[in-house]
């Protein structure tokens, strides 16, 4: 038994040879972070090295969670660093979220959901949605996707949709540098 466990731990060090830390990768993003901002790395479903969040100011969401409204996202393509966008929510009780699926920013009246466009190198909207009320208080929610291609609708289907799978995401978790 004990031999089975060497070779088992000895082949799981292995299988992180050759693959750089995060830590190393963004070291120059995360040293030159200012007092009071906070990183994150987020894991993309696909692997590979993990993307970089950097918020200038969090709240604490939870007990265990610092939250952010606002982050910058970083990638590394070929050991270049890049920042791919940015990600806003409007309100505590929307911090920035992700899952297998795209980070995700929300505020009381829309929900987007975003992913990294490799071939153009920043964050895209993959779909978004906004709640719009008309002078008598009636609801429409304009929808966009990936190809910014709109769709105008009075029933409620797409946002509840992206709505719901926002609130089931995870909530990115930042740590202060130091």
């Amino acid at each position: 038994m004990m031999v089975i466990s060497i070779l088992v731990f000895g082949m799981l060090g292995l299988a992180g040879c050759g693959k750089e830390k995060p830590e190393k990768v963004y070291s120059s993003v995360i040293e030159g972070m200012a007092e009071g901002e906070s990183c994150a790395y987020v894991e993309r479903p696909e692997g590979g090295l993990p993307l970089l969040l950097v918020a200038e100011g969090t709240y604490s969401y939870d007990e265990e969670t610092e939250a952010a409204l606002t982050c910058r996202v970083y990638y590394a393509w070929d050991g270049k660093i890049q920042e791919i966008g940015t990600l806003e929510s409007l309100g505590t009780a929307y911090p920035v979220r992700y899952d297998d699926n795209g980070l995700y920013a929300a505020g009381g009246h829309f929900v987007a959901r975003y992913s990294m466009d490799e071939n153009r190198k920043q964050l895209i909207a993959v779909e978004s949605v906004n709640e719009n009320f008309d002078e008598d208080g009636n609801a429409s929610y304009m929808y966009l996707d990936a190809e910014d291609r709109e769709q105008v609708a009075t029933d409620a289907s797409q946002f509840e949709k992206i709505f719901d799978a926002y609130g089931k995401a995870e909530v990115v978790n930042f740590k202060t540098n130091g």
